[in-house]
């Protein structure tokens, strides 16, 4: 979930370092994969949601499950990030520095129950953001200490997920997702004279989603629509003795996804799955651009137990300055038993762009060279 350094404005110029790659995530960032298998599938969770991880992204495509589903993800990630400055700031010319991360992630879990043929409901628990991040770097000019960037983040905001299914005919289902969000994260950080400042945040509020899903044997597609929305915040910035409470709101950017899944029964049986997504980061800030991200994946059985996945995914950032790679991914699922499948997921991505920091009163610039794997393991149980 890895993404870029920005320095934003959170209302009356209250300052905060929002990392995307190593820390932060911009609200409704596309770099997700809740599953070990959409993991593995280069990120494809509209088309390649058939288990109940669905309750996240597509809940139409839980009509289709005849039996309750226990879902369980645990992604770990290791992100890293090379930063080579136009300035001084190792005390060696031309110098760079390297910042890393590993955590485990918040553990995702849903549960899929089937009222009846027709109605089925859901309920989840996922991280939406992280603002988990440490970047600590003194700054030279000259070979001389100028000063220090500091910043730590750490908490997310949550989200509670209960989701329906209806059965419209003729193997078309609607779905909708109702979302609490809620989360209390701080951040500490130095401002520009060196004095250090701590940010406690109350994030509140809810979304709703929708989908819809047409199942046709061997192949079946997936619509879905995130409207915009807002997030109620509130922050208390404590400096020295002073103290300032503030409140306002973030906004989730609006997105209309489309997802193809074909089941090829040819000389080498495989599945592929295809996502294409737009996301209207435009609604969220002015400067950013609106984005249109292409996800491949590929599955082939290499036994009765035994599946083997592969795929690419272009996600382009919001940021205008950045250089985007593909992320490349691979997997395997293996059937512990007729009931239970276990699917494990890695991808791997780059990404480079420009930036500026600021630090003991003066700004810096330099390129970052960004570089994220994730594994993601996930069991999908069904009772």
């Amino acid at each position: 979930m890895c993404r870029k350094i920005l320095i934003f404005a959170l209302f009356f110029s209250a300052e905060v370092f929002a990392y995307t790659n190593l820390g932060i995530l911009n609200f409704g960032d596309p770099v997700s994969a809740v599953s070990g298998k959409s993991t593995a599938l280069g990120f494809t969770v509209f088309s390649s949601n058939k288990d109940a991880s669905c309750v996240f992204t597509a809940p139409s495509t839980m009509n289709f499950i005849k039996r309750t589903h226990i879902f369980l993800a645990l992604p770990a990630v290791y992100s890293s990030e090379r930063i080579i400055p136009d300035d001084d700031w190792s005390g060696e010319e031309g110098g760079a520095y390297y910042n890393s991360k590993f955590y485990f992630d918040t553990p995702a879990c849903a549960v899929i129950f089937p009222f009846n043929e027709r109605l089925k409901f859901g309920f989840g628990y996922i991280k939406r953001q992280s603002f988990d991040y440490i970047h600590e770097k003194t700054t030279y000019s000259g070979g001389s200490p100028t000063g220090k960037i500091y910043y730590k983040g750490s908490g997310d905001i949550r989200g509670f997920d209960l989701d329906g299914s209806f059965y419209l005919g003729n193997n078309w289902t609607f779905g909708m997702a109702y979302e609490i969000l809620k989360g209390d994260p701080t951040v500490e950080r130095l401002d520009s004279t060196g004095n250090k400042v701590r940010n406690s945040f109350s994030y509140s509020g809810a979304r709703s989603f929708f989908s819809l899903y047409k199942d046709a044997g061997m192949w079946n597609f997936t619509v879905a629509v995130f409207p915009s929305s807002n997030l109620d915040m509130s922050s208390t910035t404590v400096s020295g003795t002073s103290s300032v409470k503030e409140t306002g709101e973030e906004k989730f950017p609006k997105t209309i996804a489309f997802g193809f899944n074909y089941i090829w029964a040819g000389a080498v049986s495989a599945t592929l799955y295809f996502d294409i997504a737009k996301t209207y980061w435009s609604d969220v800030k002015a400067t950013y651009r609106d984005s249109l991200s292409c996800r491949l994946g590929i599955e082939n059985d290499l036994t009765a137990r035994l599946q083997l996945r592969y795929g690419l995914a272009l996600i382009p950032s919001y940021e205008r300055s950045s250089v985007e790679r593909a992320f490349v991914t691979a997997g395997i699922s293996w059937y512990l038993t007729a009931s239970a499948s276990l699917d494990i997921g890695f991808a791997y991505g780059k990404r480079n762009y420009i930036n500026n920091w600021q630090g003991a009163g003066v700004t810096y610039s330099g390129r970052v060279d960004e570089t994220m794997k994730l594994i993601n393991v996930s069991l999908d149980w069904k009772l």
